[in-house]
Order: structure tokens, then C-alpha cells, then sequence
């Protein structure tokens, strides 16, 4: 798993910015390093006068500046192209010690100060600078190498030293050991760069699993919208036109892709099928489902004598393909004659709601029957048959109105499914599922939608 995040370009990248930043920072520690050379020299300072160590250490701060500078575009081209800096790395932790060696050996050539005077000058804190900054290029054995190279650079100085100027055997010790701390700080910088390098693998892991993720809901809400496309062009978008009967339909989706459906199906002898189901769940598997039901539906409808046998054989069809699911279907056909009589029937799905114009009473008709896709050869039946008069209104709908709820737990209900019928009939078929899923909405009062709603009504108009 590491291994495959750092080798991606994301950490990449993050491995090069942080190696400009730090080049960058390396740069500005060399000028300001020139800086202060400069304004000793103007200061009159005895160690700066001496033109030779003057020149010399202005010189090698300045080729410092100026590799800096160098190595910042050429880390931009090795990114861009998604190379590898290591190399780099290696040649720049060099030239940053040798920059260092460098000034500690113009002051053991020239410094007026005598003796010992590289091992003790401010310059030999370059060497802590360069193995903390080599933290930034996140490669622990790399710190360490900077940290193990300065220590034995500064030893082999302190040879040099010891032997150029015939030091006193008691005082090696003291000499060496700035050498040894050298080499402890750059084991604590590897174990820093160790630790870095480590939650930078995490986060990157972290973004990258984002991101794929990310990828994934996308194409999820892709597959969706299209889902809920196809599913919206299977519905009517027309109301039907039958003698005597204003019919219209309604469907709300809880998620983008629902698992309810209604359709309606003119047959040749002027009656009008009118169907409403609900598919356990919501989403893309209850609207393909949804799909295959519909079509079971209207390919059997002009050849059902009712629709109880009309809803068995879409029994039949659809437990073949749910039985090993778990899925089931609640489904009410309703067959409307221009005579203004309807038949009924209901394979577990309810409630249907007939308001009677003349009384102003609201009929409320249960889910008889067992689901669709749960018994095999189930039989249906007999359909409710009764006579709408002008004014009447039957309702098909999903148990999702009933079952919205607040955020108190009370839920719509069939009292509120009674009230709003009511309230809405005097309205055309439309009106009265506008005013239906308004009076739903507002109950809920901004509570989550947890079900599909979806009506058909069904008035009678002469």
C-alpha cells in the first residue's frame, strides 16, 4: 500500500514541493550569510578584513545562492515530468555540506583569530542547519547521510587541524565530540523525516481514497440521473382520455431513482386500466424491478378478462424473478368503464380511498392479498365493483404519504391521507394531487422524505 502511494504522482508532487521549499529556504540562509559577511566588512570587523578569507567565503556563499537557485526550476521540470529526484537530492545535500567545509576551510587558511578558530566559528552551525533542513526531503536514510557526512567532515577537519597544528592529545576529545553530536542529530532528523514521510503517505492515502470514492458517488449519481430519467419516461406524462373520467398522476422519488410506479393502459373496448405498485426499497434496484413489473403489466392487460386475473399473471411472471430476491411488489389495478363502474383489485397494497361527492365521506379500502413475488400461482380476487357518480374520486396511492413523518415521530397518517382528500376533491385530478403532496410536505415540516410517494386519481366527471 505505501509503496503504490508513493510512487503516485500526488505524492510526487508533494515530495518536490516540499524539496523547493527547502531549496528556497537554503538559498536565503546563504544570502543573509552574505549579507552578514558584508556588513562585518563594512563594520571593520578583524576576521572580515583579511581580503582573501573576505573574498573567498563571499564566493562560496554566493555559489551557494546561485546552486539553490539553479536546482528550483530543474525540480519543476523533473515534477512535471514525473522523474524521479533523488539524484538531485544527493548532489544538493553535497554541495550544501561542502559549502560549509568550504568557509571552515577559508577560516583555517586565513583567520587572524589563530588556532582552532574553524572549529569554533559561528560557521560550523551550517552543518545543524543543513542535516534540519534535509528533513524536508522526506528521506529518512538521506537526513541521516547528511547527518553522518557532516560529522565526518568535521572529524576529518579536526584531523587535519590536530595534525597541522600539533595539538595537545587532552584536548581531541573536546574537538570530536562536536562530531559525534553531528551524527546523533542526523539519526533524530532521519527519525523526523521518518515520521513525515509517514503521515504524509497517510494523508495522501486519505486523499487518494477521497478521491476514488469520490469517482465512485459520481458515477453512482450518474448511473441515477439516468436511472431517474428512464424511470420518469416510463411513467404517463399524459393524462388518458376515457368517457366520463378526469385521471392524473403523481410521483415524488425518495432518492433519485424510486421503486414505485403507476401507468395506465386505454383498452380497445373503451375501458382504462389504471395500475399503481410499490417495489420493497428505493433506489436503482427497485426501479429496474419497477421497470420489468410495468412491462409484465401491459403486455398481459389486453388480453385480462379483469384485473384479477390480470394481476395474477403478473404474479406469475414476476416470481420467477424476485423469489430468490427477497424482494416483493404491492400492486392495485383499478379497471374504470365509461359507464362510470370500476373494478378493484389489490395484491397487498393499500390503502385506496374513495370520496363520496354526495356524503362527503372518504371509503378507505386495505391491502388484500398476499405481495407480488411472494406465493407462487396465488389467485386474486374478487375485485371490489362499485359505481362512481359525478363528483367521486378514488385514489391509488403509496403507503409513503401515510408514513411521512415529523421530526417529533407522528407521521401523516391515514386521518391526514382523509382530511386532504377531502379538502382537495372539488379540484380537478391534477389540483387533487397538488394539494395531496402539499398538504404531506407541510405536515413534515421539512422532515427527510424516507419513502417514495406516488398517486393516481381517479374522478369521476360526469
Amino acid at each position: 500500500m505505501a509503496e503504490s502511494i508513493t510512487a503516485s504522482p500526488t505524492f510526487r508532487a508533494r515530495v518536490v514541493h516540499a524539496e523547493i521549499h527547502r531549496a528556497w529556504v537554503m538559498g536565503a540562509i546563504w544570502a543573509l550569510s552574505m549579507a552578514s559577511l558584508v556588513l562585518r566588512r563594512l563594520e571593520h570587523g578583524e576576521v572580515v578584513a583579511v581580503d582573501a578569507l573576505y573574498y573567498t567565503s563571499l564566493g562560496i556563499l554566493a555559489f551557494g545562492v546561485l546552486f539553490e537557485a539553479a536546482t528550483i526550476p530543474v525540480l519543476k521540470r523533473l515534477s512535471a515530468a514525473g522523474a524521479s529526484t533523488r539524484g538531485l537530492s544527493i548532489v544538493s545535500a553535497a554541495v550544501e555540506l561542502a559549502v560549509v567545509l568550504g568557509l571552515m576551510g577559508a577560516l583555517e587558511a586565513w583567520s587572524p583569530m589563530g588556532h582552532f578558530a574553524s572549529l569554533s566559528a559561528p560557521v560550523i552551525l551550517g552543518f545543524p542547519i543543513v542535516i534540519l533542513m534535509s528533513i524536508l526531503r522526506l528521506r529518512p536514510w538521506l537526513s541521516f547521510g547528511v547527518g553522518l557526512g557532516a560529522a565526518l567532515g568535521h572529524a576529518a577537519f579536526s584531523v587535519y587541524v590536530i595534525r597541522a597544528n600539533d595539538v595537545d592529545p587532552h584536548l581531541w576529545a573536546m574537538l570530536f565530540q562536536y562530531a559525534i553530536l553531528l551524527a546523533f542529530t542526523g539519526g533524530a532528523a532521519a527519525m523526523v523525516a521518518h515520521h513525515a514521510r509517514r503521515s504524509l503517505i497517510e494523508a495522501v492515502g486519505d486523499a487518494l481514497a477521497a478521491e476514488r470514492t469520490e469517482r465512485a458517488l459520481a458515477v453512482v449519481e450518474r448511473d441515477m440521473a439516468v436511472a431517474q430519467e428512464i424511470q420518469a419516461g416510463l411513467m404517463p406524462s399524459v393524462s388518458p382520455t376515457i368517457s366520463g373520467f378526469d385521471v392524473a398522476g403523481m410521483a415524488r422519488p425518495a432518492a433519485k431513482a424510486g421503486g414505485d410506479f403507476y401507468d395506465w393502459q386505454p383498452m380497445a373496448d373503451g375501458r382504462l386500466v389504471v395500475a399503481l405498485a410499490d417495489v420493497t426499497g428505493h433506489g436503482i434496484g427497485p426501479a429496474l424491478v419497477m421497470a420489468v413489473c410495468r412491462s409484465y403489466s401491459r403486455a398481459s392487460a389486453p388480453s385480462a378478462p379483469d384485473p384479477a386475473t390480470l394481476i395474477a399473471r403478473i404474479n406469475e411472471l414476476i416470481y420467477e424473478d424476485l423469489s430468490r430476491t427477497g424482494r416483493f411488489i404491492t400492486m392495485a389495478i383499478a379497471i374504470a368503464h365509461p359507464d362510470g363502474h370500476v373494478e378493484l383489485v389489490s395484491a397487498g397494497h393499500g390503502p385506496t380511498l374513495l370520496y363520496r361527492a354526495a356524503s362527503g365521506e372518504v371509503e378507505v379500502f386495505g391491502g388484500d392479498g398476499v405481495p407480488l413475488g411472494v406465493l407462487e400461482g396465488e389467485q386474486y380476487g374478487p375485485a371490489r365493483r362499485f359505481r362512481m357518480e359525478r363528483g367521486d374520486v378514488l385514489m391509488l396511492m403509496t403507503d409513503g404519504f401515510m408514513e411521512w413523518a415529523r421530526a417529533d415521530g407522528k407521521m401523516f397518517g391515514l386521518d391526514g391521507l382523509r382530511a386532504a382528500v377531502s379538502a382537495a376533491a372539488g379540484g380537478a385530478a391534477r389540483e387533487i394531487l397538488r394539494r395531496l403532496d402539499a398538504a404531506a410536505v407541510s405536515f413534515a415540516a421539512g422532515a427527510e422524505q424516507q419513502d417514495d410517494t406516488t398517486a393516481v386519481a381517479i374522478k369521476r366527471v360526469t
